[in-house]
């Protein structure tokens, strides 16, 4: 898709609906994943009002995250599971008025923008959330084939005049330049559920065939730092995948896995958050899909390479598996490790 981008977003004069005023909060999606992909919205954002003053409302757990984009002026944030009450409190709080404001989903954020008042309040008229928008923006989804799920942030935009689908909206920092030895991350994990997960026998044998074929690499697990993840089964994996890989996946939170994903040569994941992270840095990744559909949430950008073996039954989007894990015993080692030695070669090029 990005190689038919064009380079500049042309100018609207004309917009369908005029986003006021020169300051404007967004609320945050509360999903990880979905905040990654919400990130080239702000970038849309941001070229397309590129005066704004543009703040990002969202939990505690996000801050890293948001404060890492440049396109941003500044990040407010409020404690997990915060009501609207306590949210409209700290927004009020803040030195700026706001006069817009656009909001994905249905939030305690997106109550918040009401109670103090925002004046325009824009966002889709989804259930529950129609309410609490004094501009609604409703967009008519005609039958096609899956969409990926970055079109529904940035479609929202274009409804506002702006053109978000260029190269720069989907642009990440350059990475930090790679060891000359691999440093390769794993994730098993998912917060998705257990079906979501590639086999952990296969990362062990992913590690021996990479070895075997390459000679020694610096492997290190991580994980998104979500509380959905258990303690207890980071250590399950650590267990059996052994001393040759480094657990990380307990240190630290998010701001740790931010900084720590740049530095390495490349991803090996499971269908999770910490995929779409990578994404969100532009780190080379291969991710392993099972019951969810990579054409509708595969991490962005070219770099992510997807590996699936598409059985009757996927995507199903179940959390745990009703038959035998069909969809995930179906990606070989080979199959992996194939994409891996592509992502190291784009690294190291």
């Amino acid at each position: 898709m990005s190689s038919k981008l064009p380079d500049v977003a042309p100018s609207l004069d004309r917009p369908l609906i005029q986003m006021n005023g020169g300051s404007l909060c967004v609320a945050a999606p509360l999903s990880m994943s979905e905040a990654c992909l919400a990130a080239p919205a702000i970038r849309a954002l941001r070229h397309f009002r590129s005066a704004v003053t543009m703040v990002v409302v969202c939990p505690e757990s996000q801050l890293p995250l948001w404060q890492g984009m440049s396109e941003l002026n500044d990040v407010v944030v409020y404690p997990e599971n915060a009501p609207s009450r306590k949210i409209a409190q700290i927004i009020a709080a803040y030195d700026i008025q706001f006069d817009a404001s656009i909001c994905w989903e249905l939030s305690e954020a997106v109550k918040a923008f009401q109670r103090v008042n925002i004046p325009q309040r824009l966002g889709y008229p989804a259930k529950g959330v129609e309410k609490y928008l004094t501009d609604p923006i409703h967009v008519i989804v005609e039958p096609g084939p899956i969409e990926h799920r970055v079109r529904y942030y940035l479609n929202l935009l274009s409804h506002l005049g702006a053109e978000p689908f260029v190269r720069q909206t989907f642009s990440t920092p350059p990475l930090k330049a790679p060891a000359h030895k691999r440093l390769i991350a794993l994730a098993p994990a998912s917060e998705y559920g257990v079906a979501y997960q590639w086999p952990i026998d296969k990362f062990k044998e992913l590690i021996e065939a990479y070895e075997a074929s390459y000679g020694e690499a610096d492997w290190v697990m991580l994980s998104s730092g979500s509380d959905k993840i258990s303690a207890k089964q980071n250590e399950v994996f650590r267990n059996l995948l052994g001393e040759r890989v480094v657990d990380e996946a307990a240190e630290g939170g998010l701001e740790q896995v931010l900084s720590r994903l740049p530095s390495c040569s490349a991803l090996v994941s499971s269908d999770n958050e910490l995929a779409h992270l990578a994404a969100h840095v532009g780190l080379p990744a291969v991710v392993v899909f099972g019951p969810n559909e990579p054409e509708w949430k595969r991490p962005l950008g070219k770099q992510s390479r997807v590996v699936r073996d598409h059985v009757a039954c996927s995507p199903c989007y179940l959390t745990q598996c009703p038959l035998d894990m069909r969809c995930q015993d179906g990606v070989s080692v080979q199959m992996v490790l194939t994409q891996l030695e592509a992502a190291l070669a784009e690294r190291y090029a």
